[in-house]
């Protein structure tokens, strides 16, 4: 990758001489403008935006040094190498100050300038690397926000408010450039998909493609991306409203038949939830909000009136009493018991037996 190269000099036959090198060796770096002065540099820097100026210190108007000023004081994050003929220590170290990264001192060999310049892609090269992997591990960050956030609100059925957020993101995606709007479209699309197959886990897989976003690469416009997505998206939420009102009405039947059938023995909330098909966290909120219950207390309660039952018409032992209920050991049932009873099973025995 070249990076964007602006050489500032007050001679001009100097300019085309340093130009002509970089344009005709592997250097890394592409001409993209020149400039007789600091004044006239910090136009261009405006117009064509440079990663690199390369600048005589000694110049009319606007010296090098001035213009290393501006240009840091500008919060700008150009590398500039500086062309000079002073030796003395402050001029060095008030460029160094003002963000030069090299020195050349003029009159300066062909092989210098190529080394110096080769350092500076190296620097460039380095930097660019580091920013796309800010910006990789930004994305992801963003990504996981984003589904947090309407996971969130998906467990909680504010479909209103999913598409509300939506449409926020799509108004922010266009106003960016066609390639960035993409990107934001194709993070949006994702989180969709991953929501639906990972958050319901639906059997059915009908419809699963048309948040694929493979379409946008046949899209040319910010306006036509954003209606594709629009159009995906609220298609994304009716699905999800259909298949979260088909899951409600089936699921938990099925996870009391499920408690039915083995209280006895292994009956967590990861596997009930695996049987139906639905996330842990979706099960716990879902059973609480039609039954009034958290599954672990409807659990327990099952177990409980059935050693109620065991108690009262059996003379087994609390150890065999434990095990058929699903207890691990008798203490623990001991302990559950009279949690929710108020006495222990064997003042219960008691009770009921007179």
């Amino acid at each position: 990758m070249n990076g964007r190269m602006l050489v500032v000099d007050d001679e001009a036959l100097f300019r085309q001489g340093l130009i002509h090198l970089v344009r005709n060796n592997p250097l890394g770096w592409e001409v993209v403008g020149e400039a007789a002065d600091g004044e006239e540099a910090i136009q261009a820097v405006h117009s064509c935006t440079p990663d690199l100026i390369i600048t005589d210190i000694n110049m009319p108007v606007m010296d090098g040094l001035d213009l290393a000023e501006r240009i840091h004081e500008s919060g700008l994050d150009i590398m500039i190498i500086i062309l000079t003929g002073y030796r003395e220590f402050e001029y060095a170290q008030r460029a160094i100050r003002y963000g030069a990264i090299e020195f050349l001192l003029k009159p300066f060999s062909l092989d210098e300038a190529c080394q110096v310049l080769q350092k500076a892609h190296e620097r460039y090269r380095r930097k660019q690397s580091d920013i796309r992997i800010r910006e990789q591990y930004s994305q992801v960050d963003r990504t996981e926000r984003l589904r947090e956030e309407l996971t969130l609100l998906l467990l909680h059925h504010q479909f209103g408010s999913i598409m509300n957020r939506i449409e926020m993101l799509l108004e922010e995606a266009s106003g960016m450039s066609l390639s960035q709007g993409k990107a934001e479209i194709h993070m949006l699309m994702k989180v969709m998909t991953d929501l639906l197959v990972q958050q319901l886990q639906p059997q059915e897989s009908s419809g699963m493609d048309s948040t694929a976003p493979d379409p946008l690469l046949w899209i040319h416009t910010i306006p036509e991306v954003i209606a594709w997505a629009r159009c995906k998206s609220e298609e994304w939420v009716d699905m999800l409203m259909r298949l979260t009102q088909e899951q409600q009405d089936h699921v938990v039947t099925r996870v009391i038949q499920y408690i039915e059938m083995n209280y006895s023995s292994t009956c967590t909330l990861q596997a009930v939830a695996a049987h139906v098909h639905v996330t842990p966290n979706y099960l716990s909120h879902l059973f609480k909000k039609e039954t009034g219950q958290g599954f672990s207390q409807y659990v327990s309660k099952r177990r409980i009136d059935k050693a109620k039952l065991l108690l009262h018409s059996t003379r087994q032992s609390m150890a065999d009493i434990a095990e058929l209920t699903g207890f691990d050991n008798s203490s623990y049932f001991t302990t559950v018991f009279k949690q929710m009873t108020g006495i222990s099973p064997r003042e219960f025995r008691k009770q009921v037996a007179k």
